[in-house]
């Protein structure tokens, strides 16, 4: 009968064999006569001498030995420290850190953000490297300009080149569309309802077309980024003064009622007109341009982005993917990426089964952290209560910051730059109030300087009186973003006094 043996009963095994052999071989054997005191002196451990039966006994205890350890398993290297710690970061808002292994494979640690959506000092807010089109800003400058109490990385983005830190999918703010992309998923910030936070994961889908009082029309392909082979696509003044110089192509320039007042049949580069718009085409779409986008002409221009499901209305969007967790199970969407079944650093966001929002991080590429596929990451979202969950951007960009430090360990040697990110805040103070005004008013650009002293006056008279005087100024000098925060956190300082 064969029997195998761990290493770790190697030392009772080989005892056990040597006891055998002692009673197997006779005591006067064993015992080789008394040196004398001369031999004694002269000789050591290392030169003592046995009978032939010691010299046998010993050779099956030394073949013992080799057998045992080549048999035993190896030795599994040295497990990191796990961990679980929780703290809480402002009212609503919950901070928890784990390292831990799955079974023999890790370690793995993840940050957690929990957020309370219901509590009224809570608010998201969607922004943008530097408040504007194709730049980067690290996620902890973009939580510090804001005084947010957290803050992740949003979603992928052009990385170098004109036009680092176009996004790469859709991208909405209040409403407007800044970049397209379809057939991927992305985080909807639904419209709140008695100022309470809602998200959403959804399936985002690009529509628009262009058309000339003949009725003829041409599909848009994009927004906010060069056109390629016969598409044509539409840049908006927050994309810059001009379009991006081109060597070849048709682009029109419409004012805010649609009439083309300036057309370009040789390349790119045009001014875009305030309050206006311009077509930039190339190929079919150039051709289409040439025929009814004569000077002076009227076209109708009509985009949006679609959220499927449409469970809510759909104030700000972030494009990313794929969706990874479908009504509480794991379900990692084909979307077209070809990193979902390699280990990297992960951001993702979901929403639990008790209304809950998560923001989680994932370090990878380091020892103490070896990253995780998306189905490993969508399993311990569910394990987390997750009811829907999308994948963020991730590897280099994955960043978390609270209070002010980065919480997570990010993969590239420094903080990585990135297009946007989603910040968190908790005003549940009136003194919270006030310093996210200073913070709009002097890191942000924007609230026009000139308007600080009556928003202070109308804040010392109370959060009514500065809802009033936003909503007075909204469009005028404060901007929608600034609006809805201030607006949102003065609800906040008045539910928390009743």
């Amino acid at each position: 009968m064969l029997r195998h043996y761990s290493q770790q009963h190697h030392s009772t095994i080989t005892a056990a064999l040597a006891a055998d052999l002692r009673q197997r071989v006779p005591a006067h054997a064993r015992a080789p006569p008394a040196p004398s005191a001369r031999t004694a002196e002269l000789q050591s451990p290392e030169s003592a001498t046995y009978s032939g039966i010691e010299m046998r006994v010993l050779a099956l205890l030394a073949a013992a030995t080799v057998i045992l350890a080549q048999s035993a398993p190896p030795l599994e290297k040295p497990r990191a420290e796990t961990f679980d710690r929780t703290e809480e970061v402002a009212p609503g808002v919950t901070f928890r850190e784990r390292r831990f292994w799955r079974g023999n494979e890790g370690p793995f640690t993840m940050q957690i953000l929990e957020i309370q959506p219901k509590h009224p000092a809570v608010n998201l807010l969607a922004v943008r490297g530097n408040d504007r089109l194709n730049s980067r800003e690290t996620v902890s400058s973009m939580a510090r300009r804001y005084g947010a109490a957290a803050a992740v990385n949003g979603g992928y983005f052009v990385v170098s080149g004109p036009l680092a830190g176009a996004s790469t999918g859709p991208w909405q703010f209040n409403r407007r569309p800044m970049y397209a992309g379809s057939g991927r998923s992305g985080v909807v910030f639904c419209e709140e309802q008695d100022f309470v936070e809602q998200i959403e994961v959804a399936r985002i889908d690009w529509q628009g077309e262009v058309r000339a009082a003949s009725g003829q029309f041409y599909p848009l392909a994009g927004l906010n980024r060069e056109a390629a082979g016969d598409e044509l696509v539409v840049f908006e003044p927050e994309f810059g003064e001009n379009t991006p110089a081109a060597e070849e192509g048709t682009e029109v320039a419409l004012d805010s009622g649609g009439k083309v007042v300036a057309i370009e049949e040789e390349g790119g580069g045009i001014p875009i007109p305030e309050g206006g718009l311009v077509l930039s085409g190339k190929g079919a779409a150039a051709e289409w341009l040439a025929r009814n986008a004569t000077e002076g002409a009227e076209l109708e221009v009509a985009y949006a982005l679609q959220t499927t499901p449409a469970s809510c209305v759909a104030e700000d969007i972030v494009g990313a993917g794929p969706r990874i967790v479908r009504e509480g199970e794991v379900s990692v969407a084909e979307e077209g990426f070809g990193h979902a079944s390699v280990r990297h650093p992960r951001t993702a966001a979901a929403v639990t089964r008790r209304g809950t929002i998560l923001l989680v991080t994932v370090d990878g590429r380091q020892a103490n952290s070896i990253g995780m596929r998306l189905d490993e990451l969508a399993e311990e979202l569910v394990a987390l209560g997750a009811r829907e969950a999308v994948n963020l951007d991730g590897g280099g960009s994955t960043t978390m910051v609270v209070q002010g430090r980065i919480r997570n360990s990010p993969s590239d040697p420094r903080e990585r730059p990135v297009s946007d990110g989603i910040l968190v805040f908790s005003i549940a103070s009136a003194e919270d109030l006030q310093g996210l005004l200073e913070r709009l008013v002097n890191n942000t650009g924007h609230i026009q300087p000139q308007h600080w002293p009556a928003l202070r006056e109308a804040l010392s008279q109370g959060p009514a009186a500065l809802r009033q005087a936003v909503d007075a100024l909204e469009g005028r000098g404060v901007s929608p973003a600034a609006a809805r925060l201030l607006r949102e956190g003065a609800y906040a300082v008045e539910a928390q006094a009743r």
